[in-house]
């Protein structure tokens, strides 16, 4: 049972951090952003208590009460919340309905939702064939602008082909290079990069400390005026090139 709620509060740890980094109405999949710091704190029982200071401003802009509350009850109700809060901007009925269930149709909706800007017919389709077929034409599309060749590759490759390329597009954007390294590692360098980065805008003193020092310091200390002024991690938009 302890393993089970654990496994919940993670989840809700990682969409608390994705709504923190972009709007409700965008996307309830994690950015790419957070999708990097959570994925390496999944297993980490003291994970929950080092992201505190987001999941209390997440708790305070949806009016929700912390004062007595444990962390892991608190992460909870933000995620319940956040997920009933999208699905009624969406005009979708929450009505005796568990939070598994209206994430299951917010996630069809937002399919349905781009498959009709992507022309695609929705008749007689069931959920999982035309997220495939959606995430299929999304991913051509990414691929065409990326350059890619896209004849005689599998689904699989592809997302690999755009993945690598749009990791090493946004190193080159940010000044890295990038020859003779893989993804994994343009990734990391991104993503100190981007701690950096932040931690310059808000004056924070980077002498001698480490892109994870940095990182906790900005969560624990600067979390609100870093999300206001949208820096990273707040700033990145959800990606569905998730690798």
């Amino acid at each position: 049972m302890r393993k089970i709620l654990f496994a919940l509060i993670t989840v809700a740890v990682m969409v608390t951090l994705t709504w923190l980094a972009a709007p409700a109405s965008a996307s309830y999949h994690d950015s790419e952003a957070w999708n990097m710091e959570v994925k390496k704190d999944h297993h980490d029982k003291e994970s929950l208590e080092k992201y505190k200071p987001l999941i209390l401003i997440e708790a305070k802009e949806l009016g929700i009460e912390t004062e007595g509350k444990e962390l892991k009850e608190l992460a909870k109700e933000v995620f319940e919340k956040r997920i009933s809060t999208m699905a009624e901007e969406m005009d979708i009925s929450i009505e005796g309905k568990g939070i598994k269930e209206l994430k299951n149709e917010i996630h069809h909706q937002k399919v349905m939702d781009k498959a009709k800007e992507l022309n695609i017919e929705t008749d007689g389709k069931e959920a999982k064939e035309l997220a495939k077929e959606v995430y299929k034409e999304m991913l051509l599309k990414k691929a065409e602008k990326l350059g890619i060749e896209t004849e005689g590759k599998e689904i699989k490759e592809l997302k690999k082909a755009v993945f690598s390329q749009s990791v090493k597009n946004e190193a080159t954007a940010l000044g890295i290079q990038t020859e003779n390294k893989d993804t994994h590692e343009l990734k990391n360098e991104i993503r100190e990069q981007k701690i950096y980065d932040t931690a310059t805008e808000l004056n924070l003193d980077v002498k001698d400390k480490s892109a994870e020092q940095l990182l906790q310091e900005i969560i624990s200390d600067r979390a609100a005026e870093a999300k206001e002024r949208k820096l990273f991690p707040f700033g990145d938009k959800p990606d569905m090139y998730h690798h």
